[in-house]
């Protein structure tokens, strides 16, 4: 899960999925912005078929927590 949603990520702070990690806080990277997010967020909807909020993705540090969250809300469904 985590390889894709790095290349979710990778395209919402438009840059190469080499760079990101599971450990990237990805809010503070240089690309983040109102733009990014909505990329990230509509990304994981698209690829996973959940909808995060602004309010989870904002509790979440790092992509490898986000990872988490999603898979939470897999597990749920």
């Amino acid at each position: 899960m985590i390889d894709r949603l790095i290349e979710i990520a990778a395209r919402a702070l438009d840059v190469a999925p080499a760079t990101l990690s599971a450990d990237t806080v990805f809010a503070k990277h240089r690309n983040w912005d109102s733009f990014a997010a909505l990329a990230l967020v509509y990304g994981i909807e698209e690829a996973y078929g959940v909808l995060l909020g602004y309010g989870a993705l904002g509790a979440a540090k790092t992509l490898g927590e986000v990872a988490d969250l999603v898979q939470a809300r897999l597990s749920l469904k």
